[in-house]
């Protein structure tokens, strides 16, 4: 009997639910072939001994990043400046740079309100036109700000000036503004219960023009991305609803699954849910994070899987930013920033565990025994000098008769091989007899090497139901 392996990780509600879990792993299609693999790791950019990464823009050669109370620039070699002034807050932060030639100007928005950024200092907006901002985006040449009050400000073409009177008010709603992003030439502003989108139209001294009107709001400040640069796919977002959504035009479709709807429902302070994105290897990743747990959503494919770091609940990672080719992330269990590579099969050391979880193989009412069951894993992967974990790496083993409530004591199978050792087998023997749950098969690798495992069979005999 095949044992099914899910494209997306589904654990469902309770124990003899769902059917089988991705834990940083994925499934890809290739022709016909299915497999899962892991997701990829960490591998240190540079280490810029602050803590609280808040989030980065690129401009031209240099990344400026946010972290606690500070900003510095980093030099695509690694070169780390440290701007004078205060960026104060500690909450993550919005960017803009405008067109300006032949300097650019640049802005920043934090917590504690807006900020303009030099090459060597932070300083406090000094048009006191626009009131407190709770984010900032650029287009078409207009820094474009939102208000909580639903208010829209532009600044004039390519300048830090405001004019008083260069507002208009999210009105389709009364439910205020929580963030604004910029996609495909147009401006999206988001409430708690509705999205408005503008677009230039060339109007003084406003110059935006509302577009569309989209009947859902945005669950928390920081559940959207895909705005980036460097992604080319729509954004998606946490609707009101507490379901996620990817832009379709100006129809914002569910992607979620109730795995995900229920996650996000568990999580109590919405305001900590935090969204990113990030590319390789032909897969486009959208992340969102809570303090709980961690779910990604491959765009490429459409499938979901779960990620968490070692010893957390959740991805280190978070709040990324493509700078000289790579997706950098900042760490919350360090002070480093990260590139992630799926070249790198751990986290800055640390190791990157990859759990497959099947659904059940049943035939209810009917108890399978289970002489042996054997997985089609890519062997021959050990390193050539390294730790044990490195040059031998192995697979756990486990399994579970009562839907995933309980699973046996793991066995270990050093048969992933050394470096060319492909002629291994993974197999186990003797997993007993199931109940009418059917069997589940849980296999746990952590080590260092390249990982990918194409699903696996068993024997079984069917036993009469007792």
């Amino acid at each position: 009997m095949d044992i099914p392996f899910p494209q997306s990780s589904t654990p469902g509600k309770k124990p003899g639910d769902g059917q089988g879990r991705l834990i940083n792993c994925f499934c890809e299609i290739d022709g016909a072939q299915q497999s899962w693999t892991t997701v990829p790791g960490l591998a240190a950019f540079i280490d810029t001994l602050l803590p609280n990464f808040r989030g980065a823009i690129v401009v031209g050669n240099l990344l400026y990043a946010a972290y606690k109370d500070k900003v510095i620039t980093i030099t695509q070699n690694g070169v780390i400046t440290l701007l004078a002034g205060a960026l104060t807050g500690t909450l993550p932060v919005t960017w803009a740079l405008n067109n300006k030639a032949p300097t650019p100007d640049l802005v920043v928005v934090s917590e504690n309100g807006c900020f303009t950024i030099t090459p060597t200092t932070v300083t406090p907006f000094a048009d006191t036109d626009l009131p407190q901002p709770n984010s900032v985006a650029f287009l078409d040449g207009f820094l474009t700000w939102t208000i909580g009050d639903g208010r829209i400000f532009c600044s004039d073409l390519n300048a830090i000036t405001v004019n008083a009177l260069s507002f208009a008010k999210a009105e389709s709603n009364p439910d205020g503004l929580i963030r604004g992003t910029v996609s495909g030439e147009q401006f999206f502003a988001f409430g708690t219960n509705s999205i408005e989108v503008w677009a230039n139209a060339g109007n003084t001294p406003f110059p935006l023009a509302r577009a569309a009107v989209i009947p859902i709001g945005l669950i928390g400040q920081w559940a959207v991305a895909g705005y980036e640069d460097g992604w080319d796919k729509s954004q998606l977002f946490v609707a009101s609803d507490g379901t996620v959504r990817l832009f379709n035009g100006y129809t914002a479709t569910p992607v979620s699954t109730k795995d995900v709807e229920r996650a996000i429902a568990s999580v109590n302070d919405k305001s900590t849910l935090i969204a990113s994105v990030y590319t390789f290897g032909g897969h486009a990743i959208w992340s969102l994070s809570s303090p709980i747990w961690t779910w990604e959503y491959n765009v490429t494919t459409g499938f979901w899987h779960e990620r968490a770091s070692h010893n957390l609940l959740n991805w280190r990672g978070g709040r990324t930013v493509k700078f000289n080719g790579q997706w950098l992330t900042g760490d919350s269990q360090s002070t480093t920033l990260s590139v992630i590579s799926d070249a790198a099969y751990d986290e800055i050391g640390d190791n990157l565990i990859m759990t497959l979880e099947s659904g059940p193989v049943k035939k209810f009412p009917t108890r399978i025994q289970t002489p042996a069951a054997y997985f089609d894993w890519t062997t021959g992967q050990g390193n050539i000098i390294g730790d044990p974990d490195s040059t031998d790496p192995s697979v756990l083993v486990s399994w579970s008769h009562d839907g995933g409530a309980t699973w046996a004591f793991p066995n270990e199978h050093s048969l992933l091989g050394a470096q060319g050792d492909s002629g291994r087998l993974v197999r186990q023997n003797r997993a007993g007899l199931s109940t009418h749950h059917g069997i589940r098969w849980r296999l746990t690798c952590s080590s260092p090497v390249y990982r990918r495992c194409r699903g696996g069979n068993m024997d079984a005999a069917q036993r009469r139901s007792s």
